[in-house]
Formats: structure tokens, sequence, C-alpha cells
């Protein structure tokens, strides 16, 4: 009887540990603040460490990379997020939000501008978009373009 008992309770446990599963709300992409070796300050990164950029262009929050040029968006994909913007250390959670991307995706945005990877940026705290054609910028933990000379793309 209490052999029955146990076994009828681990299955019913098996069974509701997905049900509650399926219930949770999507993970969110963590956007953090680090300080990066070359520029000699600190900036946003997002997934696996990977440099966030902002368009100069993008006004009012909404993204225009894809407006610009119908090449940009494979040189400058968007950060996306399946659920709500997390922030990590160093970043402001109020500042994280959501716009509808150029492909119908879930851009994050950070202080209302629109943020980018570069596609040349292959490792973590890789800076090569850093001020490229004057219009790409890595973001300061205020949200603000940090304007100092980088590598040049």
């Amino acid at each position: 009887m209490r052999t029955r008992l146990l076994s009828a309770a681990l299955v019913a446990g098996v069974l509701l540990v997905p049900a509650a599963a399926v219930g949770r709300p999507a993970s969110g992409t963590v956007v953090k603040a680090v300080f990066n070796k070359t520029l000699k300050t600190t900036i946003l990164v997002a997934a696996r460490g990977r440099t966030v950029y902002l368009l100069t262009y993008d006004t009012k929050g909404s993204p225009t990379c894809a407006r610009v040029d119908p090449g940009c968006p494979k040189i400058w994909p968007a950060v996306t997020s399946a659920g709500a913007p997390v922030a990590g250390a160093g970043v402001e959670q109020r500042l994280l939000g959501i716009v509808k991307g150029a492909d119908g995706s879930r851009q994050v945005t950070y202080n209302r501008h629109p943020l980018y990877y570069y596609e040349n940026d292959s490792a973590a705290g890789d800076v090569n978009g850093q001020a490229c054609y004057g219009i790409w910028y890595v973001l300061s933990p205020r949200g603000a373009a940090i304007r100092k000379h980088g590598p040049q793309c």
C-alpha cells in the first residue's frame, strides 16, 4: 500500500512539473554593463557578452536600420527578446523596453534606443562597429551613445 502511494505521488509529481512549466513566461534577453578594455569605459552587452550598439538615425524609439539600407539588418541584426528584457549588473530595468523590429521581431531598447549587434564582432568584448560611419555607437549604462573612436568598421 505504502509503495503504491509513493509510486502514485511520484507519477503525479512528474506529470505536474511539465504542466507548471508550460505556464512560465518566456525568458528575456539579459543586458548588462561591463568594462571594455579597448574603449577603456563601461559599455552595454547582451547575449554571450556581445556588444550592443545604437543607430543615431533611430529617433523616437523607432528602428530605422532596414529603411536606411535593406541590407542593414544582415550586418546589424536587432537584439531581440522572447520575453521582457532583463537588467543585469549595472543596467536599469526602467530603461529597458521592446519595440517592433523591422521584421516584426521584439527588438530590445535601452533608454528608447533600439539595440543592434554588429556582424563583425565575433567575441565577447569586440567593438568593431564603434563609430562606424559616424552613426553606430556603443551605449553607456545611462543609455547614451559613447562617442569615442573605435576600430572603425
